[in-house]
């Protein structure tokens, strides 16, 4: 606070992880919106789906809530570390038989995308736009689990400082 009372500025940096957070948010909602209402025509797979719905989510949280704001404390932070790194390794355990993403490989790894493939003799081989799209996905399923944190926090120190 100054001396008048004011808030102060957040300085550049503040203002640029604020300008970064709100740019990759709009584009989250509206990449998600957009090739939703192109799959109308026809009936998508169940992944494709959940990562534009997980998009759509994902993205309106990072519009709505800011870095300050949120208030998750530790806790929330290793919600967030696990959901992205605990996802990413179970979906990458499993071989998959998804419809798409690299079909010419007979062992494919990833969820909702294969990002991970190799053929029965061969060597791996990693889709590096697959796996931008699959930390994507786990980082906004991450995102929702900073949210809830902050949330059941924000509740539990309102009700804990009301009854004293």
């Amino acid at each position: 606070m100054s001396t008048v009372g004011g808030v102060e500025s957040p300085g550049p940096w503040g203002s640029f992880g604020a300008g970064l957070r709100l740019l990759v948010g709009w584009f989250s909602v509206a990449i998600a919106i957009l090739n939703l209402l192109a799959e109308l025509d026809r009936l998508p797979d169940r992944a494709y789906l959940l990562f534009h719905a997980m998009l759509l989510v994902g993205g309106l949280l990072l519009i709505s809530y800011g870095w300050g704001t949120a208030g998750t404390g530790p806790a929330g932070y290793a919600g967030f570390g696990a959901v992205l790194t605990g996802g990413m390794l179970v979906s990458a355990l499993p071989a998959n038989h998804a419809v798409c993403c690299m079909t010419a490989y007979s062992v494919r790894h990833g969820y909702p995308f294969t990002f991970l493939a190799r053929d029965d003799g061969g060597g791996w081989h990693v889709d590096s736009p697959q796996l931008l799209a699959d930390l994507l996905f786990w980082g906004y399923a991450g995102l929702i689990v900073l949210v809830l944190v902050a949330m059941a926090r924000r509740i539990s120190e309102h009700h804990g400082g009301g009854r004293n």
